[in-house]
Parts: structure tokens; C-alpha cells; sequence
């Protein structure tokens, strides 16, 4: 027999065992899991002894706190039954799911990595309550850290990650970043997304400090010479959060930086995202809609994801199907199918999204839109029913339809399938203890006044604009001394009207699109910054660092 016969009849059982648990799942009512394109959760996988799970045919797949949600062959086992009375026992909120024997074969090879490796997500740094406190109380201002760190360098170099957590935290910093040089290494915050370089300590410990790092993450101690990826938890007191790690080689050794990942900061309701209710009102309209594209578009750090998961909050229901393609899952989010993109398995956006569709879902979240074959997938897709969510990499919304037809999407699909392009950022707000009101010149109102004039009057409605009065940013012990504390979103929203519709059939430019799109309300991102200033949200000069310079 050929092997191009073999791999073929290979792939049509493969086929038939998920037809098969995908029909007993709908015959019992209960989820149905393909665990080649859905990854399990460590911390679900090992709750589950190896041995009980081979004995039972089940596996741990996903675990949000007390609540686990069980993979099984056959959900109406006996044994199994009993099984899950002593987990209830032990307070854990059981939801059983329906998987094929090849899923459960995959799922049980992470066994080997927990056992022996103990890799990526395994491993936790738990610091207790009292010692979080001491740190917190520690540091008031970022000197103290760099004093601090200074004196762990030479008593205690093992506390030196715990304080560099419990410092993140402390200033609610986003990443921490750890730059070797030739004869130190410099520590850096990234707070309200500007960073600001907090300590640096001799060179000496950082192959203990690096090592550290590396177990927590599950990364490879002896590969420096090569980029890495990892993930870990942290415990503080009764708060846990997650840290993905990245290494790479430099000059002097290898950079690392870890991204702070707490849930509670990016699961926001939409409410809190910074819409002005003229922009809250236009997402809802549509994010009500049966199908249709929304995109999302801005650099890297803009609060897409955050803005995405949202959304996602805003629609979920019990009678609405909901499943994501991302790369990578940032949080897990309960009651949604999240599959996480695997280029090993070709489980790409594009195949990732035809399996999906095969799964009768009513909304789909695909991470980013990168090619023609996603893309044109993403299209038809909101063609045949669906609400589709994505990402897209363009600079403003007003870019989004040039690119989409860049990548080759046949541009006569894009006016019936596409409902809305978002674009964002992030300001800081000025600091509300210490940010001082003043009032500007007469050339930056006339500056300001002309910049703004396109926007809808029901926007202006409560701005005075015969007194204009803008706040600047001072600095204070409350927000560090930097003048700023948080941040807030600005939003420039493209609707896809009828009007919108015919340019795009005609002469989709950039021009004739931002002109047809003021005739329809459009806000763009500087305008958008200018009316948060004008509430006296941000200043000026944020504005302008943010979304260009004012002429």
C-alpha cells in the first residue's frame, strides 16, 4: 500500500471518530472537544492522575479555579461516574465533555512533560500574603526598588524575581524587561506602555536570576543561543497571575522579557473601555447584528485584544455559539471555545477557520487576519451567517479596505461582508491628585477648535468651547512622579453604509473613503484624543505623542 493511500485512509478514520464524538455529544446535550486543535490546560491535566485517566478514557482540559471541565469517551460510565463523585467531593465543579480516542491518545503524551520535564505552566512562584505585603510596603516610589534590588544583589539574590513581581505590580507595570549590558543588567517597567528603566545590579547573579526565570517557564536552561517561549503562574496571596516569558539571545546574553497577564485588568466590560457614548452606541449597533466582519486594527499594545474579549462578554449567551482561532490564547475565557493555532498540526487562521465552520458556530473570533486565504474564509464566512471578529494590521480604519484588497480579496465581497472597522490607541489619564487645570492660548484653541470641527455637534453637545481649559501633567507620589496614572482608549469607528458601499465598488482610495466617511460621522483617532483632553481625561501632549502633532 502507498503511503499517499495510507495517510489517506489514516485521515478518513480520524474523520469518522470525531463524526462519531461530535454526534454522541449532540445526542447527550453536552460539549464536544477536538483536542488536536483545542490545547488542554496543564493545570486541568494534572488533576487527573495518568494512570486513572488511561483507565477511565478521560482527561483534564480546561481549569477555572474550582471548575474543571472533563474530556471523556463515554460520559455514561459507570466508573467514571464514581470518579467524579470523589472530585465533587473535594469541592471542584465538574462539566464533562464528549472526545474521540485519538483526541485522548494526543492529550495524554502531555502527561511526559508534567512527569519529567515539568515544562510550561507547571511550575508556580507562590509569594505568601505577609510577604507580598512587606514589598508592596517597601516600595513607594521607583527608587526604592533600585535600593532594594541593590541590597538583594549581595544578601539574597533568590528574592530578587519575587521583588521584581511584587514591584511590576506595585506600579502596575505591563512587562518587565531585563537588558544585559557588558557589565550589568538593566531593569526596565513598562507602566502605561512607556518604558522607564527602574534598576540595574552587577552582572554576576543573572545566570542564577536567568536560571530562575527559565525553570518557572519551563524553558530549556542549556539553549541560549536560540529564542524561547514559556509561561508560568504566580501566586500573590489570594490573587493569581499569569507571566509569559520570552527569551532571545543579545551581545551580552540573553534578553528577557515578561509580560505581566492579569485577567482582571483585560477582562473589562465594554462600558470601561473609554467610548464615548457616540462610539458605544455604534459597536453595540452592530455587534448586535446576526453576521457580518468587524475589524479591529492598531499596532501591537493598542488594547485590541482587550477591546475583542469585551465584545465577546457583551454577546455571550447560553444559545450562541461562540469559538476563537488565536495565536496564542492570551485567557481563558469561560463558555467560549478558544483553539490556539498550532503550525505543527497545519492548524493555521485559514485551516483553523474551516474547521470551525464545520462546528455550526454563530460568532468566530479569529486573531489576525495575515493572508488572501484567511481573509477571503473570514469574508464568506460573514456572507453565510455569521459574525465574524479580527484583527487586521493597518495604521487607521481607513486603511483597512486597501489592505484587505492588497491582500487580494476581490473588492465587489468586501461592502456586503464588512459592517465596521475599529481603530484604537491607549492614553494616559493625568493623574487626578495632582494634574493642574490651565487655559491655552488663543493659537491652540484656534488649533484645537479647527481640528475638531468635523465631529457630530451631539459629540461637542456638553464641551464649552469658548472656554476651553486643558489640564497638564504635574507628578505626584500617588502616580509616581510621572504626572500620569491608567490609561483610556480612543476609538475611531469606520461604518460601512450604503453611501460607504458605492465608494468602495468605485474607487476605494483612502481620500474618497475619509471623505464619504465625515459625511457619515466619522471620528478619527486625533480627534478622538482631543475630545478626552478636552475633558480633561489626558493633555495635550499625550494627545499629540499618541495620534500626531496638532497644526
Amino acid at each position: 500500500m502507498s503511503d499517499e493511500l495510507q495517510e489517506f485512509l489514516n485521515k478518513l478514520q480520524e474523520e469518522e471518530e470525531e463524526s462519531l464524538a461530535q454526534r454522541l455529544a449532540s445526542m447527550l446535550q453536552l460539549k464536544y472537544f477536538n483536542l488536536k486543535f483545542h490545547p488542554v490546560d496543564p493545570d486541568a491535566l494534572k488533576i487527573i492522575p495518568e494512570d486513572i485517566a488511561k483507565k477511565l478514557n478521560i482527561v483534564g482540559i480546561e481549569k477555572y479555579g474550582k471548575k474543571l471541565i472533563i474530556g471523556a469517551l463515554n460520559p455514561l460510565d459507570k466508573e467514571l461516574k464514581k470518579f467524579l463523585d470523589e472530585l465533587k467531593k473535594q469541592d471542584f465543579i465538574v462539566e464533562i465533555g464528549v472526545v474521540s480516542k485519538r483526541s485522548l491518545e494526543k492529550a495524554w503524551q502531555e502527561y511526559k512533560y508534567i512527569k519529567t520535564k515539568k515544562v510550561k505552566y507547571t511550575e508556580i512562584l507562590e509569594i505568601d500574603q505577609e510577604k507580598l505585603n512587606n514589598i508592596l510596603n517597601s516600595l513607594q516610589v521607583k527608587e526604592d526598588l533600585k535600593k532594594i534590588l541593590r541590597e538583594l544583589e549581595k544578601e539574597n539574590p533568590l528574592d530578587i524575581l519575587d521583588y521584581l513581581v511584587g514591584g511590576a505590580i506595585k506600579f502596575d507595570a505591563s512587562d518587565i524587561h531585563l537588558e544585559p549590558t557588558e557589565k550589568n543588567i538593566v531593569v526596565k517597567l513598562r507602566i502605561d506602555g512607556i518604558l522607564y528603566e527602574i534598576a540595574n545590579f552587577n552582572k554576576s547573579i543573572y545566570g542564577l536570576l536567568k536560571n530562575r526565570i527559565k525553570l518557572f517557564a519551563g524553558l530549556y536552561l542549556n539553549i541560549t543561543e536560540k529564542p524561547q517561549d514559556g509561561r508560568f503562574s504566580i501566586y500573590l496571596g489570594k490573587k493569581n497571575i499569569e507571566i509569559r516569558v520570552s527569551t532571545i539571545p543579545s551581545s551580552y546574553d540573553e534578553t528577557i522579557v515578561m509580560r505581566i497577564l492579569d485577567i482582571e485588568k483585560i477582562m473589562l466590560p465594554l462600558e470601561s473601555l473609554g467610548l464615548e457614548d457616540y462610539d458605544k452606541k455604534i459597536i453595540e449597533y452592530y455587534i448586535r447584528q446576526p453576521n457580518g466582519l468587524i475589524l479591529n486594527t492598531g499596532p501591537t499594545g493598542s488594547g485590541k485584544t482587550t477591546t475583542l474579549y469585551a465584545i465577546l462578554n457583551k454577546i455571550k449567551r447560553p444559545e450562541i455559539k461562540i469559538i476563537t482561532i488565536e495565536d496564542p490564547i492570551e485567557y481563558k475565557l469561560e463558555g467560549i471555545t478558544q483553539t490556539q493555532v498550532n503550525e505543527a498540526e497545519n492548524y493555521t487562521f485559514a485551516n483553523g477557520l474551516r474547521s470551525i465552520l464545520r462546528q455550526d458556530p454563530d460568532v468566530i473570533l479569529v486573531g489576525e487576519i495575515r493572508d488572501k486565504e484567511t481573509a477571503e474564509i473570514a469574508i464568506h464566512a460573514s456572507l453565510t451567517g455569521h459574525l465574524v471578529l479580527s484583527t487586521l494590521h493597518t495604521n487607521d480604519s481607513l486603511g483597512a479596505i486597501p489592505r484587505l484588497i492588497d491582500l487580494g480579496v476581490e473588492k465587489t465581497l468586501i461592502p456586503p461582508a464588512l459592517r465596521l472597522v475599529i481603530a484604537q490607541r491607549l492614553l494616559r489619564r493625568a493623574c487626578n491628585y495632582c494634574k493642574e487645570e490651565f487655559e491655552p492660548d488663543d493659537k491652540l484653541k484656534d488649533i484645537i477648535v479647527n481640528t475638531i470641527k468635523t465631529v457630530p455637534k451631539e459629540v461637542l453637545e456638553n464641551l464649552d468651547l469658548e472656554n476651553i481649559k486643558l489640564v497638564k501633567a504635574k507628578g505626584c507620589e500617588k502616580c509616581l512622579y510621572l504626572g500620569y496614572k491608567g490609561r483610556v482608549a480612543i476609538f475611531e469607528l469606520l461604518k460601512i453604509t450604503e453611501n460607504m458601499a458605492k465608494i468602495i465598488y468605485e474607487k476605494p482610495s483612502e481620500f474618497a473613503i475619509l471623505e464619504q466617511a465625515i459625511k457619515d460621522g466619522f471620528i478619527n483617532l486625533k480627534q478622538a484624543g482631543l475630545i478626552k483632553a478636552l475633558k480633561q481625561i489626558t493633555t495635550i501632549e499625550e494627545v499629540e505623542r499618541v495620534a500626531g502633532t496638532l497644526t
